[in-house]
C-alpha cells in the first residue's frame, strides 16, 4: 500500500490542514548565505586591471597596423602620380619636346600646385633618347621616380618606366 506524500510546494503546518504556499515561497527565494550576494570591490578592482593588461597588450599591434595602413596610402598616393607623370610625358603629341627641359622635377609641396596630400613627395623625370646611325631619336625611354619620407623618417621611392616610339 502506498502512502501519498504531499505536493512539493505545499507545507503543512503543525496541528492545522492549512498550506502555507507564503512560507514556502519565502524559502525558495531566500538568498544564499555566506556573503554571495554580489561583487566585492577587490573583485572589480582585479577585472579593471587584467582587462587594462590585457588593452595594454594590443597596443603594440594596433600602431603596427597604424603604420602599415599610413604606409599603404602613401604608396597608392605615390603610385598614382608616378602614373599620371608618365602619362603625361608618353601621351605628349609632338615626339622632340619629350625632354627633360620640358618635365621638370618636382620638389617635396609643389606637385598639384602645392596640394596638401602631396605635400611630402618628390618626382623626377628621366628621358633617355635612343638614336640610330644618321643620329635620329626612334625611341625615347622615361624614367618616373616619386620619394618620399616615411613615419619613422625612412626614404621611400617608386620608379616606374616607359618607352615612348617616334613612328
Amino acid at each position: 500500500m502506498e502512502v501519498a506524500s504531499p505536493p512539493r510546494d505545499e507545507v503543512r503546518a503543525a496541528g492545522s490542514g492549512r498550506v502555507h504556499r507564503a512560507r514556502l515561497f519565502q524559502r525558495r527565494l531566500r538568498l544564499p548565505l555566506g556573503g554571495e550576494q554580489g561583487f566585492t570591490l577587490v573583485e572589480v578592482v582585479m577585472t579593471i586591471v587584467l582587462l587594462c593588461a590585457g588593452i595594454m597588450g594590443l597596443a603594440p599591434v594596433m600602431l603596427a597596423v597604424f603604420q602599415g595602413n599610413r604606409w599603404a596610402q602613401d604608396m597608392s598616393l605615390a603610385t598614382a602620380l608616378a602614373e599620371d607623370r608618365l602619362e603625361q610625358v608618353l601621351h605628349h603629341p609632338v615626339y622632340s619636346q619629350i625632354t627633360e627641359a620640358n618635365f621638370p622635377d618636382e620638389a617635396q609641396g609643389t606637385i598639384r600646385a602645392g596640394d596638401p596630400r602631396y605635400r611630402k613627395f618628390a618626382r623626377s623625370v628621366t628621358i633617355v633618347d635612343s638614336t640610330n646611325v644618321l643620329g635620329q631619336s626612334l625611341l625615347k625611354s622615361v624614367t618616373v621616380t616619386v620619394t618620399w619620407t616615411g613615419i619613422r623618417g625612412d626614404n621611400h621611392n617608386i620608379t616606374l618606366f616607359g618607352r615612348q616610339s617616334r613612328f
